[in-house]
């Protein structure tokens, strides 16, 4: 099976990258389009700025792209092209392979909510229909997607990727340096911020690693401590690290799972997630992780749970054992995905 794989490559810590070496695995012959653009020009900072407001607008192709899939196309038969977001990608490129190549599959998969406007671009909208398959991670967006025109729309669980989300031996400097009572790892959302301020004010010591709005809050309270973003392994090793993990949804995209969903119990963390329903599926409370409702409730998991460790670490080693044993990984996962494309 011969596949042509499409989509921002850059980073060890690229959720894009680890499908792609998924992929890899799956694949007799793999080749690759990277669309991460080396150089950002005004066009696109102006563009990408109202992207960012909700207007889907036509994103320019700074990686030239498009471009280079039809060079590609031309020149090799695909029995699958597998293209990751793709919101610089243009219809008239997935046209160009259908006219080539008749019988390609083209499949869109996204880790972002394609239904809602501040995730789309025009050029995607009209890329929907165009797809043989597309697969989500939103299990609450099918029937909006079938309304943009979405032919074959499956939902599938986020996954982790085996080779990077892993347990390590850490040293007790990373320990230190990474680790904490209780920490988070991800961008500003003013209800995660609530929650975290909750904890602090409570007498919970609390350590975020991100950038942008969290920086307004260094030094604000004694119990939180904010620094800056880390990637590559250090994140893994910071999901190792702290005593407990706290895993927020995204309000703005209406998220029931996240990739952290995986990742924390996938680097042997203890994970205390938001309750929802597809949570408490994917992995047994008490057991395997630990859930929170309200802000009540998650400073009482994190006093319970920092006070009984062991107790702790054995929810922690259920995690990831569920991980491995129920097929999580991106490799189990994607594989499915493609199984599924050859034989539907």
């Amino acid at each position: 099976m011969k596949i042509l794989s499409i989509g921002t490559m850059n980073g060890l810590s690229n959720t894009c990258l680890h499908r792609h070496w998924a992929l890899e695995k799956i694949a007799q012959q793999i080749d690759v389009v990277n669309t991460s653009a080396k150089k950002i020009s005004l066009r696109y900072r102006i563009s990408n700025r109202l992207f960012g407001y909700g207007l889907p607008i036509r994103l320019p192709d700074l990686s030239q792209s498009n471009k280079k899939i039809k060079a590609l196309a031309e020149q090799n038969f695909y029995d699958i092209v597998w293209i990751d977001k793709g919101i610089t990608i243009n219809p008239e490129t997935l046209r160009f392979i259908k006219t080539k190549h008749p019988t390609t599959k083209i499949v869109s998969y996204s880790p972002d909510n394609m239904a809602l406007r501040h995730n789309q671009s025009q050029n995607y909208l009209e890329c929907i229909p165009l797809y043989d398959y597309i697969f989500t991670n939103k299990s609450y967006i099918l029937e909006d997607m079938k309304k943009l025109g979405a032919k074959n729309i499956t939902f599938v669980n986020n996954s982790y990727e085996s080779r990077f989300h892993y347990p390590r031996t850490l040293s007790s400097d990373e320990i230190k340096r990474l680790g904490g009572d209780v920490g988070f790892i991800g961008a500003w959302e003013k209800e995660r911020c609530d929650s975290i301020l909750y904890l602090a004010k409570n007498g919970i010591h609390v350590k975020v690693f991100g950038g942008g709005k969290w920086e307004n809050y260094k030094n604000y309270l004694p119990n939180l401590q904010i620094e800056k973003g880390i990637f590559s392994e250090d994140y893994s090793k910071a999901l190792q690290a702290f005593k407990i993990s706290l895993c927020f949804l995204r309000k703005a995209n209406f998220d029931q799972q996240t990739t952290r969903t995986m990742e924390i119990p996938a680097c042997g963390g203890f994970m205390l997630a938001e309750r929802t329903i597809e949570h408490e599926k994917l992995f047994n409370e008490g057991t395997e992780a630990a859930f929170f409702s309200s802000n009540e409730e998650l400073l009482q998991k994190c006093k319970y749970y920092l006070e009984h460790e062991e107790e702790r670490k054995k929810i922690a080693k259920g995690g990831l054992k569920r991980c491995e044993t129920s097929g999580y990984s991106n490799e189990f996962t994607i594989k499915k995905m493609i199984e599924f494309v050859n034989h539907a």
